[in-house]
């Protein structure tokens, strides 16, 4: 039923997401490398800038770490930066191109209003203007990204950010939590992910999780987006529950072509727990259809990387179930080039 990689994966999509354990290793060996100035130890806010595949990491963060996060955290997926950022404030710019003009208008931005910033990505402008500027930059040599699809880099982005973020005090991070995260990434079946994506053909797919999962889950929406073709939509408990169990009567067409996916967790507290009963019992009694991932894992980094792990293969084989070459994003691609068009 599913394609053979190289028949129609031609940037090996599949290769990626089986060495994302390993981008996390490899990008952990490579940051901790670099040397980041006493002015970096955050004493202010924190700021995340990227878009896409290149933000995903900022989004992990700031759902695992929210509890303990010794500095407000600010994700920006936009041109701009909040005007109270300043010298005390720490910016990190991540664009995998090094290219995408949201990013490089959010380092320039820092630059003006003198914040110490960093910069991640594997080239391009960004790596350019870190160096001109003479700022602290990791530089993604992306061995174990065959594909170079940015989404699919995320072991790069999110370790990378978590080492800066480590070295610059806003959080703790250390080897052994690499070992659990990757060790839990290793233990995914590839043969249960085949299977999962199976039940999700030919649906529009609703994600549902909580708290530190949030960011993992956001990951797996954008990677049915980009590498499935595939519309999908994520929400979260318990904010769903105020609004969206009421969207469920209409159209009729939802009974046929809706599924909820619940990720789940024993870390999950007992009143999310329960708001996850109450919650999939209500879209049952609404006519639709329900699956659960589970994750295994028994801390939040390293169920956060599982599910970004699982994820990744729902999202390939689901691909493959269409017979559609998961790398292109034509849509993505032909905007872009209309955006850089003169009018």
């Amino acid at each position: 039923m599913f394609f053979k990689k190289g028949n129609l994966d031609k940037s090996n999509v599949l290769g990626s997401v089986k060495a994302l354990s390993q981008q996390c290793t490899h990008a952990y060996e490579e940051a901790n490398k670099i040397m980041v100035p006493e002015n970096y130890l955050v004493t202010g806010n924190v700021v995340m800038c990227g878009m896409g595949g290149s933000g995903l990491g900022a989004r992990v963060i700031e759902a695992v770490y929210k509890n303990t996060l010794k500095s407000p955290l600010l994700r920006v997926n936009d041109y701009t930066l909040p005007n109270y950022i300043n010298f005390n404030s720490l910016v990190i710019a991540s664009s995998y191109s090094g290219g995408t003009e949201e990013t490089l208008a959010n380092a320039k931005d820092a630059i003006a209003k003198k914040a110490p910033w960093m910069a991640i990505g594997t080239g391009g402008a960004l790596i350019d203007l870190a160096k001109s500027e003479r700022v602290p930059y990791y530089q993604i040599i992306s061995t174990h990204n065959p594909s170079n699809e940015p989404r699919m880099a995320i072991g790069y982005s999110i370790i990378g950010q978590l080492v800066l973020a480590q070295k610059c005090g806003v959080i703790k991070f250390e080897k052994s939590e690499l070992d659990l995260l990757v060790n839990a990434m290793n233990q995914v079946e590839e043969k249960l992910a085949r299977e999962f994506a199976e039940k999700l053909k030919d649906k529009e797919i609703i994600f549902v999780s909580a708290d530190f999962m949030d960011g993992a889950v956001h990951v797996w929406n954008n990677q049915i987006n980009e590498n499935a073709k595939t519309f999908s939509a994520h929400f979260s408990i318990p904010e769903l529950n105020h609004h969206l169990m009421e969207s469920l009567a209409h159209p009729k067409s939802n009974r046929r072509e809706m599924i909820f996916v619940f990720v789940n967790t024993n870390l999950y507290t007992n009143e999310i727990k329960k708001r996850f009963r109450i919650t999939a019992d209500v879209v049952k009694q609404n006519g639709i259809e329900t699956i659960e991932f589970n994750a295994k894992s028994d801390n939040k980094l390293s169920a956060t990387f599982e599910v970004i792990q699982f994820g990744a293969y729902v999202s390939y084989y689901l691909s493959a179930l269409y017979k559609i070459d998961p790398g292109p994003i034509p849509w993505v691609d032909y905007f872009k080039e209309k955006m850089v068009e003169k009018e």
